[in-house]
């Protein structure tokens, strides 16, 4: 495929700022996929160096089946999640309005792509519970940074520039490289980002906006993050509570539910619980456990079956958990967000504060990234900060109960920039495509650019099974129609 370079033409002070429209570099787009077409961009390591070393983006593309109303960018989730493998695998009978009447684009991002992934010794690092004391909190931030100077060392200069402000300047890269004017732009969970970061960056370029299922980049420190994800375990568990309170054939109908868990909870720290194996149980696994209730009605019958067994008998059914650190999504999710903790004091201050807003839930499975971020050697190179005011041409969707991207969040981007907030009543993550209150406002928006009204909300669509509430939610782009 045949490489573009646009970086070297331009100086490094309007790489950091905006660049400026380009003509139209001739792109060797080469068939992939089922019926998409895939080329390379060639951008800088460093932006900051647009002369120094550089990588080969890969860009996929999937032309509108009817008549071209502009180019749409993908932002997978993750992050880890590759948005050129996804337009390449996008089908031939794809009949949404998307698919219709926009060119799709895909880029895989740095450290995700065919030629500049990034590279470890293991494809996780050290497993690892709640630190109970400094030396164990000691121990976590050395074996974290032992696995994670390995990686850069396999990696190269790549694994300090893997950023989401590096890849919004590699976006607007390959716009200037296909040599469109404007973007249009669908970004679902981490994906939103990117399409934030693109948006303060480039908002000349923007043209329409869809932020699914957002992230709040102006959160100060890993101890905010991990106290908003707990709280929304914890609202999530209270839906739990009260479908048990209402429906007969939960284990734990008639039951205090609360009152089980914190009974558990006081077995669990004297060591009167054993898991699956015959170990004693952990407090992390519990809180895995209660975080189940996120999944929706599906899990709550297992859910309340499990609690049930370990009070009455002391044994789960479970095996204790741990949590790994991962070359990729933490060199990107340390270099976004200001996740480093001070000192053992510093994390048990996380820990009160965790328990103050979800006595229940507690330490949930998103919190979990703040621990796996302490002693990583590579700077916070994206710290966050509030977005401030921005342009009107962006759509911001949330569900009251996301149990992953919180709805706080997407309250207070949308404070901050005065996008508008369009509520869905339940607890989807992903809404776009699955719900279809949610798709009409943001097919209307994409298409003519008519935001629906401040604070508009969509009913809870309920019930749903195991596979549709685990369905990736923008994977119905491709087959709902108006």
């Amino acid at each position: 495929m045949k490489r573009v370079l646009l970086a070297s033409a331009l100086s490094a002070t309007l790489l950091l700022t905006a660049l400026p429209m380009a003509q139209a570099a001739t792109l060797d787009w080469t068939p992939c996929g089922d019926e998409s077409e895939c080329t390379t961009v060639t951008v800088p390591i460093d932006w900051a160096k647009p002369d120094g070393p550089t990588i080969d983006l890969e860009v996929a593309r999937h032309k509108a089946s009817g008549k071209s109303h502009g180019t749409m960018v993908l932002g997978d989730g993750g992050p880890g999640g590759k948005s050129a493998d996804w337009v390449k695998s996008f089908k031939p009978d794809t009949t949404s309005n998307l698919g219709k009447n926009f060119d799709l684009i895909g880029v895989n991002a740095r450290g995700l792509g065919k030629g500049y992934e990034v590279s470890c010794a293991t494809q996780s690092g050290p497993e690892h519970g709640l630190p109970s004391t400094p030396e164990e909190f000691a121990t976590l931030n050395a074996e974290n940074r032992a696995f994670a100077e390995k990686c850069r060392e396999l990696t190269g200069p790549l694994y300090d520039h893997l950023d989401t402000a590096s890849n919004a300047r590699d976006l607007e890269a390959v716009r200037a490289a296909i040599g469109v004017e404007k973007v249009s732009y669908y970004g679902i969970s981490y994906g939103t980002l990117l399409g934030q970061q693109y948006a303060q960056l480039f908002p000349q370029r923007v043209e329409h906006m869809v932020l699914d299922s957002t992230m709040d980049h102006s959160i100060p420190d890993g101890t905010t993050f991990s106290a908003t994800e707990a709280k929304s375990a914890e609202d999530n568990f209270g839906r739990f509570i009260g479908w048990c309170d209402k429906t007969e054939s939960c284990a734990l109908h008639g039951d205090n539910v609360p009152a089980v868990v914190h009974t558990i909870q006081q077995k669990v720290a004297a060591g009167q619980v054993k898991d699956a194996k015959g170990r004693q149980f952990t407090g992390i696994t519990l809180d895995a456990l209660t975080f189940r209730a996120v999944n929706g009605e599906w899990a709550y019958p297992e859910l309340a079956t499990e609690l049930k067994t370990i009070v009455d008998t002391g044994i789960s059914t479970h095996e204790n958990r741990t949590y790994p650190s991962y070359g990729t999504v933490h060199a990107i999710l340390c270099q976004d967000w200001n996740f480093q903790l001070k000192d053992y004091a510093d994390y048990q201050g996380l820990l009160q504060r965790v328990t103050e807003v979800a006595p229940l839930t507690r330490m949930s499975d998103y919190t979990q990234h703040t621990l796996s971020c302490q002693g990583w050697p590579v700077a916070n190179t994206n710290p966050p900060k509030p977005a401030g005011p921005q342009p009107s041409s962006v759509l911001v969707l949330n569900g009251r109960y996301d149990y992953a991207t919180v709805y706080a969040w997407a309250e207070n981007l949308s404070a901050q920039t005065g996008w508008t907030l369009l509520t869905y009543d339940g607890g989807s993550h992903g809404t776009y495509g699955s719900r279809p209150c949610m798709t009409e406002y943001s097919d209307t928006f994409l298409l003519t650019g008519q935001l629906p009204p401040k604070g508009t909300h969509c009913a809870e669509v309920p019930g749903g099974t195991r596979e549709q509430q685990q369905q990736r939610p923008a994977d119905n782009l491709w087959a709902i129609t108006k």
